[in-house]
């Protein structure tokens, strides 16, 4: 944190508090209260919740043994978790902080203590940002949960869903008027002389006097294409104008505009300037025709790694979490924002690799058909983890007769072949660098197969049979079989569960439209929202099962 003299003001780490105020709000209810706040989520996250922060894993973000001593970290997080439960903006969490007694029984704080300032929520998260911690606040605090709970993660599922940023969505002409404009105004901010240095007639159309946004954006559809043109002229020129000048080029706004023209424009000498802006004078460069346009190109200058997927701009955030418990809540073990112009095949193995580290690989992974391709399966079967999913397409009809998915092949290990009337080949390669896999089978248990006649096997002189097929093909066809019966349905049917998380963190957590923009900020803010479903559901599962308890313990002198 800065000071107004320009010096950056030290804090000195101040860890979990050991000893609770005399004055803390369970000391000096009446008892009735204190019963009715022992009812609720306050409690419960006082007695389950707080306990899993290690503050102490934050102490090399803070000066060891100097400046004023920092708020308590343990609290500083939980407020943050607290913040993501109800997803409050700051103002209404430091009201909360201020004035709920709630939330004072649930930091265990007393009337002179509750108080948390916007500006050290702020300044904490920058300090996860800065030092990547976000991944490690969401993994290290959930996997305390998933030990007070004793989660069974052998069982979990994947699944994706979009997310917006804090930005506006622009048209193609809106981007490249915003992007020009920021351009602009970052070169008037750094030096009056090169601002004044651009010919008037670009400014105007972009920026007006007052510093308000000129309507050059908002044209006619039967305008856009012409002002397109113009825009892209005045992109080159910008460009062109401050070739060479270090300073303008150090800009993040320059790094847009730069960003814009090679992914928008390209290099046309025929270009001719028009009404618009003929006193800039002609400039060789065109608008790319839109399918040239590729997803994970620029979307707003405000948020650059925004890109476009089939759900159209933003993120997506790829969620893992356990499914089937017996009693307990479902937990999420693994959540990781990727680009929306990505596919989800490419985030099965980094979710595997990320739960490894931590041991939590499941044995069993169900994800939709967006994960379905045959690479992830045989990818999860390398790591001994079952993946159920369906085969990405259309559905294909079963081939009549015997495929070679009839055959139980391992396509990992080097392992005798089973044929589908249960005899094992005699031997078998495989070829290393190709991956084709040869089995040949005794002439004998080929001679009195009842299906040899259907059977894909290459038959041979001295009556052995051989089966030349691929690890992937025998993969492919063996799963094209399965997903048609009624066993691997069952199996697959938990998979839409997830859609109800997906729900949960968009409607309770705010995950739909989060308040920030820029990657480092959107990926903290979704593992501090994944966090606080965990939190949830800890407490809200802990508060139930307190008060069953509660009801049983006054139930049980009249049931004897």
């Amino acid at each position: 944190m800065r000071l107004e003299d320009g010096t950056q003001e030290t804090r000195m780490f101040t860890g979990k508090q050991l000893q609770s105020s005399l004055f803390e709000a369970s000391l000096w209810l009446a008892d009735a209260k204190v019963q009715r706040l022992r009812d609720t989520w306050a409690w419960a996250f006082r007695e389950k919740a707080l306990a899993l922060i290690d503050a102490d894993a934050f102490a090399d973000l803070y000066c060891a043994d100097n400046g004023r001593p920092s708020k308590p970290v343990e609290t500083v997080v939980a407020v943050l978790i607290l913040k993501e439960m109800w997803d409050l903006t700051d103002a209404e969490t430091v009201y909360r902080v201020d004035f709920d007694l709630g939330w004072h029984m649930a930091l265990a704080l007393a009337p002179e203590d509750a108080h948390c300032c916007q500006k050290t929520l702020h300044n904490f998260r920058a300090k996860l940002m800065t030092h990547a911690r976000g991944r490690a606040l969401f993994a290290e605090t959930t996997d305390r949960v998933l030990a007070a709970l004793g989660t069974d993660v052998r069982r979990q599922r994947e699944d994706s869903t979009h997310i917006l940023s804090n930005f506006r969505h622009l048209s193609r002409l809106q981007l490249f008027c915003e992007t020009i404009r920021l351009f602009l105004e970052a070169v008037r901010r750094l030096d009056d002389a090169r601002y004044a240095s651009i010919a008037a007639g670009l400014r105007g159309r972009y920026i007006k006097e007052e510093s308000e946004g000129a309507p050059y954006g908002d044209a006619r559809s039967s305008e856009v294409r012409r002002r397109l043109g113009v825009c892209a002229r005045d992109v080159w020129r910008l460009l062109d104008r401050f070739r060479g000048d270090t300073a303008v080029a150090a800009l993040p706004a320059c790094a847009a505009l730069q960003r814009l023209f090679l992914e928008q424009c390209e290099v046309d000498p025929s270009a001719q300037a028009d009404a618009d802006d003929a006193a800039q004078g002609d400039a060789p460069v065109a608008v790319k025709p839109a399918k040239q346009v590729g997803p994970d190109t620029m979307q707003t200058p405000h948020d650059p790694t925004v890109s476009y997927g089939h759900k159209g701009q933003g993120y997506e955030v790829q969620i893992v979490e356990t499914f089937g418990q017996p009693e307990g809540p479902e937990i999420i073990t693994h959540v990781a924002v990727t680009p929306s112009c990505s596919s989800d095949q490419h985030a099965v193995v980094p979710a595997l690799e990320a739960l490894e580290a931590r041991g939590l690989a499941p044995q069993t992974l169900v994800a939709d058909a967006g994960y379905g391709a045959t690479e992830n399966v045989m990818a999860c079967a390398e790591r001994g983890i079952e993946q159920i999913s369906p085969v990405p397409g259309r559905p294909t009809p079963p081939e009549e007769g015997l495929t070679v998915g009839d055959f139980a092949i391992d396509p990992v290990h080097d392992t005798p072949i089973l044929c589908p009337d249960g005899r094992t080949s005699e031997r078998q390669t495989r070829h290393p660098d190709t991956g084709v896999i040869e089995a040949v089978f005794a002439a004998a248990d080929c001679a009195a197969c009842p299906q040899r006649d259907a059977c894909p096997t290459r038959p041979h002189q001295d009556g052995t049979r051989t089966l030349k097929t691929t690890g992937y093909d025998a993969v492919l066809q063996r799963r094209r079989r399965a997903q048609e019966t009624p066993q691997f349905q069952q199996a697959y049917d938990p998979r839409a569960g997830i859609e109800a998380t997906n729900s949960e963190l968009k409607r309770g957590q705010g995950l739909g439209q989060v308040r920030v923009r820029g990657a480092p900020a959107v990926e903290l803010a979704v593992y501090l929202k994944a966090l606080a479903c965990n939190v949830k559901r800890m407490v809200n599962y802990s508060t139930n099962e307190a008060r069953k308890a509660r009801r049983q313990q006054e139930m049980a002198p009249a049931m004897a």
